[in-house]
């Protein structure tokens, strides 16, 4: 840790595994901790989403999910995009499940894990094609997502959710 911020070399990530204790793991949100400990595994399982463990010092401090995800595109966000085609859904990942042990917030960690997340899906280019990266975010977390240079989604679709805020990362345009 330099300045008391993670670097990459500080911490290690795993695919979930049983050998990883996930008891003492508590980031302050319910409903992230349950699906930690209790669903995880199932959805891993059931290949509907492939978790990740962020581990330092032997300890998982963290974690994040991935999963195939479309993402629908009005005409000004393709033009943005500089997107030509006719279509109105664009290959994606979301970024479904992302939380971080109390005891380590607010230490670089959440950038870190965005970092691991865009570089797996970049490396899984060679085998599906895919533009961005997505995340239904949490309403407290959007100003988070927009400081790593995600944008919300405008489309006519996302606009009736009310538990969250749907946003994207242009993996082919990403922020300077």
């Amino acid at each position: 840790m330099k300045d008391g911020k993670f670097q990459l070399s500080d911490i290690k990530v795993s695919s979930l595994s049983k050998i990883y204790k996930l008891d003492d793991f508590d980031c302050g949100d319910t409903d992230l901790n349950e699906f930690l400990k209790k669903d995880s595994f199932a959805y891993q399982e059931a290949q509907i989403a492939n978790v990740y463990l962020v581990i330092y010092n032997d300890s998982v401090i963290g974690f994040f999910s991935l999963q195939n995800d479309a993402v629908k595109l009005g005409l000004e966000e393709k033009d943005k995009a500089e997107i030509k085609k006719p279509h109105t859904e664009f290959p994606s990942v979301k970024l479904g499940r992302l939380g971080i042990d109390k005891d380590y917030q607010r230490k670089g960690l959440g950038k870190l894990i965005i970092r691991i997340a865009v570089g797996l899906v970049r490396q899984a280019k060679r085998y599906s094609a895919c533009r961005f990266l997505t995340v239904d975010s949490y309403f407290k977390a959007v100003d988070f997502y927009i400081g790593y240079g995600f944008e919300i989604n405008r489309h006519s679709e996302y606009a009736s959710k009310k538990h969250f805020v749907s946003m994207r990362f242009d993996l082919l345009n990403p922020p300077e």
